[in-house]
This record gives C-alpha cells, structure tokens and sequence, in this order.
C-alpha cells in the first residue's frame, strides 16, 4: 500500500538549480556594467600669503624673459572678461581713473625719467612704435609719470606719493592695475619690445 505524500511538501530537481545559473551569472554581469555616481569635486580658492617686507597689493617681478611673466592658466582665468577694443590715449593719472571706471579698462604707470636710457628706448621701440603703441593703448590707459628729482631738485607732490605707493627705486618700472579689483602687477627694466607689450596686455587680464 502506497503512502500519500504530506501536503505542501515538495523537492526541488537539481537540474533546476543548473538552469536558473546563466540567468543568475547574467543579471551580475549587468549589475557590474551599471555606471558609478559620479564623485562631486569642490574647489576652494586660497588667498596668496604676503612676502614680508612688501605691500600685498604689490606684485614685483623681474623683467620677462620669455614674452610673458603669466602662464596660460593664468591668462585663461581671464580670458571670459570683456577685453574691449577701445585705443585709450596717454592721459594724466586723475582722467586715467575715470576713464578706468567708465570703461573698465585697467591703468598702466610708466614710472621713468628723462636721463634714464631704457625709458628712451622702451618709449622709441614700444610706446611710439605704430602697432605695438596700438596694442598698448588697446589693452590699458597709459599714463607716464616723469621723476624730475635730478632736474628740479623735487618732484610734485602727487608723484612722491605714487612712487612711494608702489616702491619706486627704478627707472623704467611698469605698473599696471584696476581700479575696480584692487589688482595689481609690476616690472622693472627694459630688455626687449615684443616682450614688454605681451607683459601688458596680458598684465591687464591677470588684473581684472
């Protein structure tokens, strides 16, 4: 006489198991193709520690021997800022300021003197030069500040007060900022025409 089998018992054939492992193995594999969340990256801007002994709103550097004191990551930061073609005539230093301010373009000093050689040929090769004036003029405001310590005996008193501001004791030295930013950079000497003008036009990005 045959037994009845319990109710809800049952057995489970292992040729199942064999079947059911290729779809397993292929829901891993499709698992394991699914991208990753992609990792959020923050940046934090760090502030420049001052060199002792020097203002911090002033950055001197020496004359550049390469045709640029920026590197291309600095002059790319930049690059998204309107650089405007205005040609800006050589003008005093207060109408630099509002022509500063109502155009945004940035200043550049030319601290010289009349008895210094370089000043003479930076002004023949570059200043009065056709297209590297005009590149000049384009990027910034120029204004050129004349010591006349040797010649007069003193200076006014608004040219003591700049070339203290920015510790003049050379001649030529180049100063170039913004009024707007607070941003300032630079040179001293003389070396070569070509490199003086890409210092200043990329001078006047690196400060706006």
């Amino acid at each position: 006489m045959s037994q009845t089998p319990m109710s809800g018992s049952y057995s489970v054939s292992p040729w199942w198991a064999l079947m059911l492992l290729p779809i397993a193995l292929a829901g891993g594999w499709l698992v394991g193709q699914a991208p990753a969340p992609k990792a959020k990256v923050v940046t934090q801007a760090v502030e420049p520690t001052p060199v002792a002994g020097r203002s911090p709103q002033v950055d001197v550097a020496a004359p550049p021997k390469n045709g640029s004191l920026f590197t291309a990551a600095d002059a790319a930061r930049h690059d998204d800022k309107p650089q405007g073609d205005v040609v800006s005539s050589w003008t005093s230093y207060d109408d630099a300021i509002a022509e500063s301010h109502r155009t945004g373009k940035p200043i550049m000093i030319d601290f010289n003197a009349e008895w210094c050689g370089p000043c003479r040929m930076m002004k023949e090769q570059v200043f009065e030069d056709g297209s590297k004036g005009h590149a000049v003029q384009t990027a910034v405001v120029p204004v050129s500040i004349v010591d006349r310590r040797r010649e007069d005996g003193a200076n006014s008193p608004q040219i003591d007060e700049l070339q203290s501001r920015y510790q003049i004791d050379a001649f030529p030295t180049l100063v170039v900022f913004s009024p707007e930013t607070g941003r300032t950079v630079v040179t001293k000497g003389f070396g070569n025409a070509d490199a003086t003008v890409d210092w200043i036009e990329q001078a006047a990005k690196s400060v706006r």
